[in-house]
């Protein structure tokens, strides 16, 4: 299994909780793993000013968390549903003990920036935004377009151009997230998602640590 697909099995919270193998490689990131997988990504730690202690806490971290997950997939279904909601406790708590706490505001802020799909058809966050019902059926016809396009991506086979194409899905998701929005919900999401985030975003391939 690539280290990419490591991740995104052990880092799955609970309530997105992967029954089997052939569910996990077809995983797309959501919640915690999104956060963990950013954290990886050099951009980020430059963004959030991490220190060179705390980004070899994270890269060993995650590292140990993927080879935890993978020994999991082999037991039985109760025992390893135990395992993986230990290890999601152990995402959450690695994370609230070594970010402070203006570091993890702008990493829920760069998340939010990569899964703003998945946050706006959240029935709490459309009542905040005061989302009609047809933006939100819009979202949600946007969201499986844009998971059905990065799944395609993230299990392609050919790697060239992967990080080039990344990057336009997300440019085209926000113009159409933005299309469908007013003016005034335009301001809160801005607000809510703070300032773009520019860094580049590398995928990882099979063997990267």
């Amino acid at each position: 299994m690539s280290t990419f697909l490591k991740w995104v099995v052990v880092l799955i919270v609970p309530t997105i909780f992967v029954g089997n193998a052939r569910a996990a490689e077809q995983a797309i990131p959501e919640g915690t793993t999104v956060k963990l997988l950013l954290l990886r990504q050099k951009s980020v730690q430059q963004e959030l000013e991490l220190s060179p202690e705390t980004i070899q806490k994270i890269m060993a971290f995650t590292n140990s968390q993927g080879d935890a997950a993978i020994k999991a997939m082999g037991q039985g279904e109760n025992e390893r549903k135990q395992t993986f909601e230990q290890l999601a406790k152990k995402n959450e708590k690695f994370l609230s003990e070594n970010l402070t706490p203006k570091q993890a505001k702008r990493l829920d802020q760069i998340a939010l920036q990569f899964t703003a799909l998945q946050q706006l058809t959240k029935p709490e966050v459309a009542k905040e935004l005061h989302l009609t019902d047809d933006q939100v059926k819009k979202f949600k016809d946007l969201q499986m377009e844009a998971r059905k396009k990065l799944g395609d991506l993230l299990y392609a086979k050919e790697h060239a151009g992967k990080n080039e194409k990344l990057a336009k899905l997300r440019e085209e998701t926000r113009t159409k997230i933005l299309d469908v929005l007013n003016d005034d919900q335009k301001t809160k999401v801005r607000e809510m998602a703070g300032p773009p985030f520019k860094g580049e975003i590398v995928l990882e391939e099979p063997g990267e640590k």
